[in-house]
């Protein structure tokens, strides 16, 4: 089996990008009213809820390259909703995601899959973060309101809540993983959806 992406490959990759990232924005917008929900926790939920979708993709394509592509198309939707600041965060993010799962066969080894899906979960976890720590001015300049530039400095300059928010995402990166590889024995591999 050849290791370069096909044309069907590209639009399986294409395909599950676009439904993690409708349910990741569908999802930010039923939570987003609760600013200590999005700084502390959104990044938490996504790891869990869209993990299913990124083993099922990882395991689908099973050639290098699906978790750049998948990180560099949200780079390009953070850079349309925030500015062209964020693309290196995202894009860096999908390299060193996609350079642990180098190797023969990683993307059917579910423990390389989860190991890509925590540096692409963090990634997502940490963007917020940047925003303050290396972005400060940049992000000022999007127009985004005092208030939420007050509550992201306050968490994020707080080494307890960086530690509680990453670590839960750590955790739920890898339980949603697993549930994902769970049921993908249960309900395609076993019906030869998925070979």
């Amino acid at each position: 089996m050849s290791n370069r992406l096909s044309v069907k490959d590209l639009a399986t990759i294409g395909i599950f990008s676009a439904i993690m990232i409708v349910v990741f924005i569908a999802f930010s917008m039923i939570t987003g009213a609760s600013l200590f929900f999005n700084m502390v926790l959104n990044a938490v939920f996504a790891a869990f809820i869209l993990a299913p979708f990124f083993v099922y993709m990882a395991m689908k394509v099973n050639k290098p390259g699906v978790v750049l592509i998948y990180n560099t198309l949200h780079a390009v939707l953070t850079t349309v909703f925030m500015g062209p600041f964020m693309f290196p965060w995202f894009f860096v993010g999908g390299i060193i995601g996609e350079l642990s799962m180098w190797g023969k066969d990683s993307y059917r080894n579910c423990k390389r899959i989860t190991i890509a899906w925590i540096i692409t979960s963090l990634t997502r976890a940490t963007h917020g973060m940047s925003e303050i720590w290396f972005f400060y001015n940049a992000f000022v300049k999007t127009g985004v309101s005092k208030e939420q530039i007050d509550i992201q400095t306050q968490y994020y300059t707080d080494p307890k809540w960086v530690a509680i928010s990453l670590i839960l995402t750590i955790i739920a990166a890898m339980l949603g993983c697993y549930i994902g590889n769970k049921m993908l024995k249960k309900h395609f591999i076993k019906t030869g959806l998925l070979n």
